[in-house]
């Protein structure tokens, strides 16, 4: 018969209560996986939302420019009128936002980050933002381009 002994402050130790079994320790990295595997795609998906939220606020504060614009010259302006016009047109880093032109009296402006799959049209004569997966501005498709700035 083995001997038990007493540890200060412990109740009585055995040779068979000296630590975690092998299942015991399975178990724990089994838990530990599966709360890994909830919670890795919803973290994922959360930056996505991020970047797209980014491109949208973008291309929100850029139609902003355009109307101001509008409402000092009387046409809509390309990335070098709102600038002449001491407007101070930024994007947020990685987001690329585009103007098409269509004469001066329409526009459509494109806004994607580059971490993102999603490219955001925002039509003002199709009322504003357009939803997503919308593959371009539905009514002011042509024009010509006026220029692109990447933060």
């Amino acid at each position: 018969m083995r001997s038990r002994e007493k540890l200060p402050g412990q109740g009585w130790l055995g040779p068979e209560d000296s630590g975690f079994t092998l299942i015991e320790l399975l178990v724990v990295i089994i838990i530990i996986g599966i709360l890994a595997a909830i919670a890795i795609p919803v973290y994922l998906n959360q930056r996505q939302r991020a970047y797209d939220a980014a491109a949208k606020s973008d291309i929100r504060n850029l139609a902003q420019f355009e109307e101001t614009y509008l409402v000092s010259s009387g046409v809509y302006g390309s990335f070098t009128d709102l600038t002449a016009d001491q407007l101070t047109v930024r994007a947020t880093k990685q987001v690329t936002l585009t103007i098409t032109m269509n004469g001066g009296t329409s526009y459509c402006l494109t806004a994607k980050h580059a971490l993102s799959p999603t490219t955001w049209y925002y039509d003002p004569q199709a009322g504003g933002l357009q939803p997503k997966g919308a593959s371009s501005c539905p009514v002011s498709t042509t024009g010509s381009s006026g220029g692109s700035l990447t933060g």
